[in-house]
């Protein structure tokens, strides 16, 4: 064999779990979603919906995927995989592995176009940000939890680009990180669903601004979609 192609098989193996199991989440469950790394190069999802995988594969929000079945956001799954690294792995080396879970387990086609859409920047508020800085020993994570009146969110070493994306899955829009924040940091924020003068909790723009000191501006941008041609349910383990 040579040079090339063991770097290409090297490669491949990098973009493929070791192992996956997916399970449907039990309809009788209470747990919140979540998204774990860990040491060892081991992830856990949990109860979170294929739409997630999508955006993890292609680290793009809701606002930049379109089409696909109406289970997307509905039909929600338990996975646990084995990455093959000895390291926790960053978002950017787990998108091929998902990507390629998609593919082979959901049959999942695609392609991209290019849309006119409303976008956000997030930037700190005038006071600054009110972040603190996470451990070096935390494991990232993002754990929602709440009903259909409130909802609240706790963050371990969760870094500005990966809150901005889930703002942006949460409003249904593109938000940008322009915070020039570059480490990671712990939170915990707590909205209403559906704010109203009698709501004991602020709106989730509201609650990003007096929480975490970091406020949102609109702007329009011209903007590269992912267009889901077919998606299935997947294959057995």
């Amino acid at each position: 064999m040579t040079s090339a192609m063991i770097l290409a098989t090297s490669l491949l193996l990098f973009q493929q779990f070791e192992v996956a199991v997916i399970r449907p989440t039990p309809p009788t469950t209470t747990a919140g979603t979540s998204v774990n790394l860990f040491e060892g190069g081991r992830i856990k999802i949990s109860n979170e919906p294929v739409k997630l995988l999508v955006r993890i594969a292609f680290q793009l929000p809701n606002a930049q995927i379109a089409g696909g079945p109406a289970w997307l956001d509905s039909d929600r799954y338990d996975i646990e995989a084995k990455t093959g690294l000895s390291e926790k792995p960053t978002p950017a080396q787990l998108a091929p592995m998902i990507r390629n879970l998609l593919e082979e387990r959901f049959h999942l086609k695609y392609h991209r176009e290019t849309r006119q859409l409303t976008t956000y920047a997030l930037v700190p508020g005038k006071t600054g940000p009110k972040l603190k800085p996470a451990d070096a020993n935390e494991s990232a994570g993002m754990n929602t939890h709440g009903g259909p009146r409130s909802s609240q969110l706790v963050a371990t070493a969760t870094t500005m680009p990966f809150l901005a994306n889930y703002i942006a899955n949460r409003l249904e829009r593109i938000v940008v990180d322009q915070t020039n924040l570059t480490g990671a940091y712990d939170f915990h924020r707590e909205w209403a669903q559906d704010p109203n003068p009698e709501s004991a909790l602020p709106s989730l723009v509201t609650a990003l601004h007096d929480q975490l000191g970091l406020t949102l501006q609109s702007q329009k941008s011209a903007v590269e979609v992912l267009v889901i041609d077919n998606l299935e349910r997947p294959t057995e383990n």
